[in-house]
């Protein structure tokens, strides 16, 4: 769906995901041990739990399980879906220390809630619902979500989809706040592109057609866009000062830098989402590739 970006997880599967399934199937009175592995016993679990949610149970935990398995917790709350929050870590930075994984839902792991919320554009609550948990549990090439009521402030991609837009021929200013005019350009822009899958948020299926390579030379809105990313002067004009900020942002986050902007698997570039993807060849541009492919649930 274009605002749950839900993984899918199934039998074999080695990872801190498996171990925080493994405390929601002891939420709902499944004894299985908690190791992080994806066995013939938490599959029978999950199937159990797909069973009684008359899903077909086939022991994938993927879109149409997620919502029945997950459970919306928050400060004050403790027990065994706590301890799946916190068995993710959430670091929010390089070197940050996972969180403890003890069960109450405290400050510490509050703090970092609010963190995976402002990096993906969610209502900064604090508190895990169905839409905080798709991103905890999201797709590896996942995109951040761009919500009426949304600014600049509390959502640093507001300017960058409003230029977007406008460089698809919305009328809209790019003002810094995403507010109802916003929202309906997005409707419109996604009414034109399909049937599915229409609000006023920009998600999942909707930044692969909104983004566009920019580099050296060119201009307009989507080089105001970029621009808006890198804080740098917003004129419109790819020049060295960009194409600097570019290669800089690149060499962080994207090695080998290539100075140019464009469609980068789960959003690297565009989206600030961190992703393992391998970094672009050298041309000087940003250039399109291969979208990634949103959960369709």
């Amino acid at each position: 769906m274009n605002v749950y970006p839900w993984s899918t997880i199934a039998s074999g599967a080695t990872t801190d995901r498996v171990a925080a399934i493994q405390y929601l199937l002891r939420h709902r009175g499944h004894p299985v041990a908690v190791d992080g592995v994806f066995g013939p016993a938490t599959e029978a679990a999950v199937r159990a739990v797909q069973a009684a949610a008359g899903l077909e149970d086939d022991g994938v935990v993927g879109p149409l399980t997620w919502p029945v398995l997950v459970v919306q917790v928050g400060p004050g709350d403790s027990g065994e879906a706590v301890r799946a929050v916190q068995r993710l870590g959430l670091p929010m930075f390089p070197g940050d220390d996972p969180l403890v994984v003890d069960g109450v839902f405290g400050p510490a792991t509050e703090e970092k809630i609010r963190a995976v919320q402002y990096n993906w554009g969610l209502t900064q609550d604090g508190i895990v619902g169905l839409q905080t948990w798709s991103f905890l549990m999201r797709v590896r090439d996942a995109w951040p979500l761009v919500s009426v009521g949304a600014t600049q402030e509390t959502n640093w991609r507001v300017l960058t989809v409003q230029h977007l837009l406008r460089a698809h021929g919305a009328t809209i200013v790019a003002d810094g706040s995403y507010g109802p005019l916003s929202g309906e350009a997005m409707r419109q822009f996604q009414l034109a592109r399909r049937a599915l899958y229409i609000s006023t948020t920009c998600g999942q299926l909707d930044w692969p057609e909104l983004i566009a390579t920019v580099g050296p030379g060119d201009t307009g809105e989507a080089v105001k866009a970029a621009q808006c990313l890198l804080d740098v002067t917003v004129d419109g004009h790819f020049g060295p000062v960009t194409e600097a900020a570019v290669r800089a942002f690149q060499d962080v986050f994207l090695p080998p830098p290539t100075g140019s902007s464009g469609r980068r698997p789960g959003g690297h570039w565009w989206c600030r989402s961190s992703t393992d993807d391998p970094a672009p060849a050298r041309t000087g541009q940003l250039q399109p590739e291969v979208a990634p492919q949103p959960s369709q649930t």
